[in-house]
């Protein structure tokens, strides 16, 4: 078994409800975190056909009093070459480094009365579609 896969094994027998399975977005949603990064954003949006769904790894649980069923990185994207007709897709991974705020935009120190998550694209990575681990590790 690997590190990760260990880690993610007993995080969710420790923390079973802390955060579910992530879910689906579009890729509009996530629009404001690839500006943050315009040159990576202009590559990307120039070289590849993205979906327009998008996985996000994390979902909040119901104990987040006011995040429950958001989202959170990292994200990933299945995409194609530009002009590719018949290409083989890749997955596009967006990583994210996250701040939970309160209401006045200071960091908690309790996550889960957080009212908003601040996020700030870390890394792009590239990947075969179908690797694994399915939820990669970002540097």
């Amino acid at each position: 078994m690997t590190k990760v896969r260990g880690i993610i094994l007993l995080a969710s027998v420790v923390m079973p409800s802390t955060c579910l399975a992530g879910g689906t977005i579009g890729l509009g949603d996530i629009d404001p975190l690839l500006r943050q990064k315009p040159a990576v954003r202009a590559f990307l949006t120039s070289s590849l056909d993205l979906d327009n769904t998008v996985m996000a790894a994390v979902r909040f649980g119901p104990q987040f009093e006011h995040l429950s069923g958001g989202r959170m990185g990292p994200y990933m994207i299945e995409a194609r070459p530009k002009g590719g007709k018949g290409a083989t897709p890749l997955e596009v991974v967006l990583c994210t480094d996250s701040r939970f705020l309160d209401e006045a935009g200071r960091v908690v120190e309790s996550e889960e009365k957080a009212v908003r998550v601040e996020e700030r694209l870390t890394a792009v990575m590239l990947r075969e579609i179908g690797s694994r681990p399915s939820v990669p590790s970002c540097p």
